[in-house]
């Protein structure tokens, strides 16, 4: 019903007038999404059926343990940790939930039309250029401390207490969850004895997390609050 209604909008408003209302997009995101979901899950069903299907024709043993089944077929009787990454049924599930956390945001439709919530949302839409301004400078300084780390530290994988640094990926984890004090201070400890390489580190460790959680999140947090004054 829902999709009809969306497919209704495009044609009586046209594809242009309808892409102008970021409303509209969220509505598509959101239900394209769920259908990805869908499609995942229907298609998961679809090999599932295929599989017991062999197995009701040509298996004769009630244990399935005791027969030796084709892999695409022996496949449905392992347990979730032995699944594909790419398997339908997780992919369905982890779209489904990215989905869901979308239909709420519909809740925000009504919130305008109350006296304390709709000024509220009115004024936090309208502090989103504040924050994209924020984010250039906010990333600029977040890639130049990451690949400036991951340069440091790229070549003592293994000899780390734990892997921060030691790839992009991780080098990416450890300072994005240090903003909101989630990484520890050992992630710039060696094993070995290279004091040099170590104090490098800590030097850097320690400016990005001024720089990042004193500075900029406080900058950011007063324009934020300059322009809802402003708003208001």
């Amino acid at each position: 019903g829902m999709i009809w209604s969306e497919c209704k909008e495009i044609w009586e408003e046209g594809p242009r007038e309808y892409v102008v209302h970021l409303w509209n997009l969220l509505d598509f995101g959101m239900l394209s999404i769920f259908v990805a979901s869908f499609t995942a899950r229907f298609m998961a069903f679809l090999k599932a059926t295929e599989a017991q299907q062999y197995v009701d024709e040509y298996v004769q043993d009630d244990d399935l343990n005791n027969v030796t089944l084709p892999p695409e077929v022996a496949y449905f009787t392992y347990a979730r940790n032995k699944w594909l990454p790419s398997d339908p049924q997780i992919i369905s599930e982890g779209l489904y939930a990215i989905a869901v956390v979308l239909s709420f945001s519909r809740i925000a439709y009504i919130l305008p039309a109350n006296e304390s919530f709709g000024p509220l949302q009115i004024s936090l839409g309208r502090t989103v250029k504040d924050i994209f301004k924020f984010m250039v400078i906010f990333i600029m300084v977040f890639l130049a401390f990451m690949i400036g780390m991951f340069n440091l530290y790229s070549y003592y994988l293994g000899a780390k207490y734990n892997p921060a640094f030691t790839t992009v990926e991780e080098s990416f984890k450890t300072l994005f969850w240090s903003i909101f004090g989630l990484s520890e201070v050992i992630s710039v400890v060696l094993k070995y004895d290279h004091k040099f390489i170590e104090n490098i580190g800590y030097v850097l460790y320690g400016v990005y997390n001024v720089t990042m959680v004193v500075v900029l999140l406080n900058m950011l947090i007063a324009m934020i609050n300059n322009s809802y004054q402003e708003i208001e």
